[in-house]
């Protein structure tokens, strides 16, 4: 009987349960629009060599500050760089950062929020309060500080985007174990003599990963914002390097006279994080059974 109700607990059917997500998302329009711009910024930073029509880095003085033409369709900078070789590069940056970021704070979340939900007490108090502490200061004011600290470089901007986002993932999982761990499935795993490590990471965290996934994806686009603001700062990736918010601060001192340093990584920002944010809202929709009608 007690396997019967441990059982109950699992996923069931789950090809069936995806094939119906994957359903309700096509029907969508504006999941379809930000997965296809998700999907084309993946192409892009893959197929970066092939599609770049110059090398990132090579400077051509007599070329500087060039409008857009069929030679350079994004325009040169002030150091005769094409924009548009550097903004495909950039890609690669963008989604390294995000996804390594997100996933490193993914991580410390998952860690952190399944021992304060589940074991509670003083745990949960001590845990509570840095989560507190960690979303007490805005994201990328934290993330300054932080680089400050370690210095700039691709590594430490990721590792200060987790420190400063790792909270919202912490108090999701909480809320998750909370609710979760007094069912009667949880129950009936502990009755059969289940290890705390089993209960957690096969009955609890299954069903715990609809609202993580949704987060994942409203957290990239803002790991992206975040570090091409360090980048546009001088406190991110570094020359020669390209991140589109280095890119930006470049084109700063030439904003009237070459506008077109500034704009198109512009661009590339505001239509990656609407990408994101758009599948991020259809996907937590679709996911919610209150808003699936």
């Amino acid at each position: 009987m007690a396997e019967e109700i441990v059982n109950t607990g699992r996923p069931a059917d789950n090809d069936n349960a995806l094939y119906g997500l994957i359903r309700r998302l096509l029907r969508n329009k504006a999941a379809v629009f930000g997965l296809v711009i998700i999907v084309l910024m993946f192409l892009c930073a893959l197929f970066a060599p092939m599609l770049a029509t110059y090398d990132f880095a090579k400077q051509d003085l007599p070329s500087m500050l060039q409008p857009p033409s069929k030679a350079h369709i994004f325009g040169t900078d002030e150091f005769g760089r094409d924009i548009y070789s550097r903004i495909v590069y950039g890609s690669r940056v963008s989604l390294e950062v995000g996804f390594l970021a997100v996933g490193i704070s993914l991580l410390a979340g998952l860690l952190l929020g399944s021992i304060a939900g589940y074991y509670g007490r003083t745990l949960d108090s001590v845990i509570c309060a840095l989560i507190d502490i960690a979303l007490a200061f805005p994201m990328t004011l934290l993330a300054i500080a932080i680089i400050a600290i370690l210095g700039p470089g691709l590594f430490n901007v990721c590792l200060a985007i987790a420190l400063s986002s790792w909270g919202s993932f912490a108090r999701i999982v909480r809320g998750q174990f909370l609710s979760l761990k007094n069912q009667e499935f949880i129950e009936a795993a502990k009755i059969l003599g289940y290890s705390d490590v089993r209960i957690i990471f096969r009955h609890i965290l299954p069903n715990s990963l609809a609202p993580l996934v949704v987060l994942t994806t409203l957290e990239v686009p803002k790991a992206i914002i975040v570090e091409a603001t360090l980048s546009f700062l001088g406190l991110g990736i570094q020359p020669p390097l390209p991140s589109w918010g280095s890119i930006m601060s470049s084109g700063r001192s030439f904003l009237f006279d070459a506008p077109w340093i500034t704009v198109f990584p512009g661009v590339m920002i505001i239509l990656v994080v609407m990408g994101f944010n758009l599948f991020g809202d259809a996907l937590r929709d679709t996911l919610d059974p209150r808003l699936r009608n």
